[in-house]
C-alpha cells in the first residue's frame, strides 16, 4: 500500500474521484439481448481470464512495499493487533504510522520538534527509536538544533540524539519539547556542536539511538564519530552509563568508514544485533551479530552478512538495502528496512521501506535477505553457467557465468542476461550448466524454496 497516497488524502483532501474502469452498459428495452449478452460471457469469460501465461501467486518470502519515501524504519509493539512505525522523511518532521497487521499502515502523526519548544529549531530529524520503558513513550531521535529562528544547520551545529515523551493511556503519540541526554556530565550525551567533547569523540551520541529491553537490563547504541575511522557504534546500560563499550568499526574497504543503524531483537534465548554499513546512497549492506547476551554482540565475535546491494554486470548500483528494525506477529518474525533506489544511470533516486519475513537456520542464524551461494563439483574442462525459474515457470537461461569456477553468489540480478532482476523468493529452481567447446554436457537442476542461502550439487 503506497502511503504517500494515504497521506495526501488525509492532508489536502479527495482532489478528484477516479473514473471506472469499465463503462456502464447501456440498458436494453429487449430483455432477451441481456440473456444472450450473460450467456456469452458464461461461456466466454473463463476463457478470457485463462488466457496467456499463468498468474504466479505470490511467494510467502516476498518483500513487500508498506511505505514510500521513507527510511531509517523503527516499529514498536503493543501487541499482535497494534504497531507503530516510524522513520525518516525527506522534511522537517518525523512521520508516524500505526497498523493492526504488518502489511497496511496508515498516518497517525506527523512530529515537528520546533512546534513543541518555544527556544529552539530543529533540522534534520533522523532515524526514530519508539520505546516504552516507563508509563510514557519515549521518542529518541536525531537532529542538529540553533537558536529559535537561526539558519539550520548553523556552521557549528552537528547531527546528536534528543528524546520527547508522550502519554501512553491514549496511543495517540502527541510529543512535547525535547530533552537532551545525559547533559552535563561525562557520560555519552546529546552534544550540539560539532566539535568533540573533551572527555572523548565517543561521548557525543550523533546518530541512530537504539534504546532495547534485553528482558532484564535496558540498553541505549548509538553512532558517534572517529575522525579518523569513521562511523563507530558503542552502546552502555541505561542504569550505569559509565559502563561504555565499543560494538563494531569499519575496518575494511567495503565499509566505507560507516557503521551505523544498530538495532537489537531477541529470539529463544539469543540476542540479536543488526547494523549497516556504507552509504546510505551508495553500497549500503546489513550486517549482525548473534549472541547469550548483548555484551556478546561486538566485532570480538562472529558476525554474519545478512544482504548486499544489486548491481549490474558492469558495477552500477541497482539498489541497496539497510537500516533495518525486527518485529513479529503471531509467532512469526519480520524485518522492516528500507531500500534506496537507483535511476538507470546509477544516481540515487530517494528511499522505500519494506517488510519482509526472517527466516532462520537451526543454528539461530539468519539466511540472507537477497543472496543464494551455490557451489559444485567443478571439473579440469569446460566452463559453467546459471539458469533460473521463476515462481511463473519460465526460464531465464544463462542468467550468470562462472567460467570454470565451482561455485557462484546469486544476487537477485541475471547480470549475464541483460541485468534482469529476480528476487529469490520468486525462484522456484536453479540449473547448472557444464559447457565445452559450445556444447552443454552435463546439467544440474536444484528445487528452490524461495528463502535458503546456499544450495551444493554435483555436475
Amino acid at each position: 500500500m503506497l502511503i504517500r497516497v494515504i497521506e495526501e488524502l488525509v492532508t489536502d483532501g479527495l482532489r478528484e474521484r477516479v473514473a471506472p474502469l469499465v463503462p456502464p452498459l447501456k440498458r436494453h428495452r429487449c430483455r432477451m439481448r441481456e440473456l444472450a449478452l450473460f450467456g456469452l460471457l458464461a461461456v466466454f469469460l473463463p476463457l478470457l481470464v485463462s488466457t496467456g501465461p499463468a498468474s504466479a501467486d505470490t511467494s510467502p518470502h516476498a518483500r513487500k512495499l508498506v511505505v514510500e519515501g521513507l527510511a531509517d524504519p523503527d516499529v514498536y509493539k503493543v501487541d499482535d493487533n497494534l504497531y507503530f512505525l516510524s522513520g525518516t522523511s525527506s522534511r522537517h518532521f518525523m512521520s508516524i504510522y500505526t497498523s493492526s497487521d504488518l502489511q497496511t499502515f496508515s498516518l497517525l502523526r506527523r512530529y515537528d520538534p520546533d512546534q513543541s519548544d518555544s527556544r529552539y529549531d530543529y533540522c534534520n530529524e533522523w532515524a526514530p527509536d519508539l520505546e516504552r520503558p516507563g508509563a510514557d513513550y519515549v521518542l529518541y531521535f536525531t537532529a542538529s538544533r540553533v537558536s529559535k529562528g537561526a539558519a539550520c544547520p548553523s556552521d557549528n551545529s552537528a547531527s546528536t540524539i534528543f528524546y520527547a515523551t508522550a502519554p501512553s493511556a491514549t496511543n495517540d503519540m502527541h510529543f512535547g519539547a525535547p530533552h537532551t541526554i545525559n547533559e552535563g556530565t561525562t557520560y555519552p550525551r546529546t552534544h550540539v556542536t560539532a566539535d568533540c567533547p573533551p572527555d572523548g569523540c565517543n561521548k557525543a551520541m550523533r546518530l541512530d539511538p537504539s534504546v532495547y529491553f534485553d528482558g532484564s537490563r535496558w540498553w541505549m547504541h548509538y553512532t558517534w564519530f572517529d575522525p579518523g575511522d569513521g562511523e563507530v557504534v558503542s552502546a552502555f546500560p541505561l542504569d550505569a552509563p559509565g559502563q561504555v563499550f565499543e560494538v563494531t568499526r569499519p575496518t575494511t574497504p567495503a565499509e566505507q568508514g560507516i557503521n551505523e543503524a544498530p538495532t537489537l531483537f531477541s529470539r529463544d534465548g539469543m540476542q540479536y544485533l543488526f547494523y549497516s554499513q556504507g552509504g546510505f546512497g551508495d553500497r549500503y549492506a546489513m550486517e549482525y551479530f548473534v549472541g547469550a547476551q548483548v555484551s556478546d554482540l561486538t566485532r570480538r565475535h562472529p558476525r554474519y552478512s545478512f544482504s548486499s546491494p544489486l548491481e549490474t554486470h558492469d558495477g552500477r548500483l541497482i539498489e541497496n538495502q539497510g537500516h533495518n528494525t525486527v518485529t513479529d506477529r503471531n509467532g512469526q518474525f519480520y524485518t522492516l528496512y528500507h531500500v534506496a533506489r537507483f535511476t538507470s544511470t546509477g544516481d540515487y533516486d530517494g528511499r522505500d521501506v519494506y517488510i519482509q519475513p526472517l527466516m532462520f537456520k537451526a543454528d539461530g542464524t539468519l539466511n540472507t535477505l537477497n543472496t543464494v551461494t551455490l557451489t559444485w563439483t567443478a571439473t579440469t574442462q569446460g566452463a559453467y553457467s546459471l539458469d533460473v525459474q521463476t515462481r511463473d515457470g519460465a526460464w531465464i537461461t544463462e542468467c550468470m557465468a562462472a567460467g570454470a569456477r565451482s561455485s557462484v553468489t546469486f544476487n537477485e540480478v541475471c547480470t549475464s542476461a541483460g541485468d534482469q532482476v529476480v528476487r529469490k523468493a520468486d525462484v522456484t529452481a536453479f540449473r547448472i550448466n557444464r559447457v565445452v567447446a559450445g556444447v552443454t554436457l552435463a546439467t544440474t537442476t536444484l528445487a528452490y524454496d524461495g528463502y535458503t542461502d546456499s544450495l551444493s550439487a554435483s555436475v
